[in-house]
């Protein structure tokens, strides 16, 4: 077993993956030869090596050409995986090395991408913080594709498991949103009982807001007059927008609709957002700067409707 796994260290080393994916990307071994300047029978030797290293196969060769086969094609985005963590790992420490700021990789629901990464982003400017990506899931599985991923942050809507470190980011509330011609467009804010007794455009139940939301039916006893449901936020708008329906979203309005918050016998219909991250994490001063920089925006977005 030892040795088999020194032999899988050895395939792995980023130089030989980095001739793999030149000839996976050239089919030629003469080509790929010339773009990483090394003579081609050393290039050759390498491929064969780390063939015999992972115990496969990864070309079918003909005359001419190499080209993958059904195991090069599982291989390749294997190795353009750890290829390009290396990278990031080498830029994050030469920015660390240089005293800059480490640049975040955040997992979060896409609709806290739309109403608070994006815009918190865009406010802060050139000085704000500096976030890499922001990998999309469902609020349920970002703490599970946190710990398997290369980022470093992860918002979901219920505190994160241990031994992750969890800190409260805020509310952001769920909002009913109507076209101006609505006879509720002008209004401020909606009771629960009123809003249920018109046709409504619901996200899908792997939505936080629609979580919430039939929480709050079923508590006060109500029920749905009517439902249409989608799993896009900015669809649910654009169908509230075409006089389809109220939509409830997480979302800022969008398509000239009007906002009311919606008020239930508990208060403010809201969800709350949650931060975590690895506590030994080496950029864990840059986690609890842009955490404390979320949470100030979430305050800011909240005072922006009456009533909450």
């Amino acid at each position: 077993m030892r040795r088999c796994r020194g032999s899988l260290e050895a395939a792995m080393e980023l130089r030989v993956l980095r001739y793999f994916l030149a000839v996976a990307e050239a089919d030629s071994v003469t080509a790929a030869a010339r773009q990483v300047h090394i003579a081609q029978p050393s290039l050759s030797r390498q491929l064969s090596a780390l063939e015999k290293d992972l115990g496969v196969s990864l070309f079918t060769r003909r005359p001419g050409s190499l080209t993958l086969n059904a195991a090069g094609r599982r291989f390749r985005p294997i190795a353009q995986d750890l290829v390009r963590r290396a990278e990031q790992a080498a830029e994050t420490m030469s920015a660390v090395g240089q005293g800059e700021q480490a640049a975040l990789t955040v997992v979060t629901a896409p609709s806290t991408v739309a109403y608070l990464l994006a815009p918190f982003m865009a406010g802060g400017g050139s000085a704000g913080p500096t976030l890499r990506d922001a990998i999309q899931e469902d609020p349920s599985r970002v703490f599970d594709t946190l710990a398997r991923s290369d980022a470093d942050l992860g918002i979901s809507t219920s505190p994160a498991p241990a031994p992750l470190e969890s800190a409260f980011l805020g509310r952001t509330p769920v909002i009913a949103q109507v076209p101006a011609e609505h006879a509720w467009s002008g209004r401020s804010t909606i009771g629960l009982a009123e809003l249920v007794s018109e046709p409504l455009i619901l996200m899908t139940r792997s939505n936080a807001a629609r979580l919430v939301v039939d929480e709050a039916v079923s508590r006060a006893g109500l029920g749905f007059a009517a439902v249409s449901e989608t799993g896009s936020s900015p669809f649910a708008q654009a169908l509230a927008a075409a006089g389809r329906g109220v939509c409830l979203v997480t979302d800022d309005a969008r398509f000239g609709l009007s906002e009311l918050i919606v008020h239930t016998p508990d208060g403010p219909l809201t969800v709350p957002l949650y931060a975590g991250w690895d506590a030994s994490h080496y950029a864990r001063s840059a986690i609890h700067a842009l955490v404390d920089g979320l949470r100030s925006y979430c305050d800011i977005r909240m005072r922006r409707f009456p009533g909450l």
